[in-house]
């Protein structure tokens, strides 16, 4: 039934970036948005009002029961994704997460278990890692036209005014700009480089003991990165990969790229443009409707090994910062 019919989604926390993918829900072919739920009733009747939602709910549970809802996006903070996913997954309702999957490896643990023991999909919401560009530079980097890779480096930062008691800086909500946007960089070395073998920490915390401003170095036999994330400096917001024989360069912001420049060695350049389309969420809105079409429980794109992987590092990082989350 769902290969050939729209598939109707469901939100589980009507903020800020559950905005972006209503928005990008519009510009996917046989997708829908169905159902809002948040805690507050009046917030997810405004947002289904303003996106179109057939249904507003002011429970979770009351969304994840009703049998029409095909998918669920989980856009909670992340400490709360844990207990949201897997209501979703024990009730069989397929998950995209936001990124990050979880705020620490044993949630995203039991998250990928309960994938698997009720067979039903879930993928972490990274939605840089599907944008043509980032396509483009791993298939230039397979085809050896940077010859073979020696340091990946990437950076996202923003201002912001400190609030202890604001997401961004509330440890009991997940703060701290590693997670929040940290997990971009490093989701760029982790997808080129794999797993280090060691790492070293530069961080600067707030009030709140959250990461405001953070750099790692991570280091592999033949390679290092660097990243660099903060909430304190808006940053050039770049990325690069260099190897022995070129680099490719990412233009500003990076993360939403919609061009590179691969220059070789010998001094020549081609530049890759991409037209764009959307907010950028479309394509892995797209590649979770494949993948339940095609009763897949993950993506071999997202996979739930990468997401074990990213949560390993981003709980070694943070131990290594001294960022404690509660």
């Amino acid at each position: 039934m769902l290969m050939n019919s729209t598939l109707k989604w469901g939100i589980i926390g009507p903020g800020k970036i559950a905005q972006k993918f209503a928005e990008a829900l519009n510009n996917v072919e046989d997708a829908a948005l169905y159902a809002v739920a948040s805690r507050s009733i009046d917030s997810a009747i405004a947002f289904a009002g303003k996106y179109n939602a057939v249904r507003a709910y002011g429970t979770y549970e009351e969304l994840v029961l009703d049998p029409e809802v095909d998918l669920v996006y989980v856009a909670t903070p992340h400490v709360f994704h844990k207990e949201h996913t897997l209501l979703c997954l024990n009730h069989k309702k397929p998950v995209l997460c936001e990124k990050p999957l979880a705020h620490c490896l044993h949630d995203v643990q039991a998250m990928v278990t309960a994938s698997k023991t009720n067979q039903t999909f879930l993928m972490e919401a990274m939605w840089t890692r599907f944008l043509p560009p980032t396509n483009k530079a791993l298939e230039l980097i397979r085809s050896g036209a940077i010859g073979m890779v020696t340091n990946v480096k990437a950076d996202f930062g923003f201002f912001s005014h400190f609030d202890e008691k604001s997401r961004l800086y509330d440890l009991a909500l997940g703060g701290g700009s590693l997670l929040d946007i940290g997990v971009y960089p490093l989701f760029l070395v982790l997808t080129v480089l794999g797993e280090p073998s060691g790492y070293e920490v530069e961080a600067k915390l707030a009030a709140t003991g959250a990461d405001e401003d953070f750099k790692a170095t991570l280091y592999y036999p033949q390679a290092e990165a660097q990243i660099h994330s903060s909430m304190i400096a808006d940053t050039a917001k770049t990325a690069e990969i260099r190897g022995t024989e070129g680099t490719i360069y990412f233009v500003s912001p990076w993360y939403r790229e919609t061009s590179l420049v691969l220059k070789k060695k010998d001094g020549s350049s081609e530049t890759f443009t991409f037209p764009a389309t959307g907010n950028g969420f479309e394509p892995e809105i797209k590649e979770a409707m494949n993948c339940v079409r095609n009763g897949k429980i993950e993506s071999d794109i997202m996979s739930h090994e990468f997401s074990l992987l990213q949560s390993k590092i981003l709980d070694l990082l943070c131990k290594e910062a001294g960022v404690i989350y509660r």
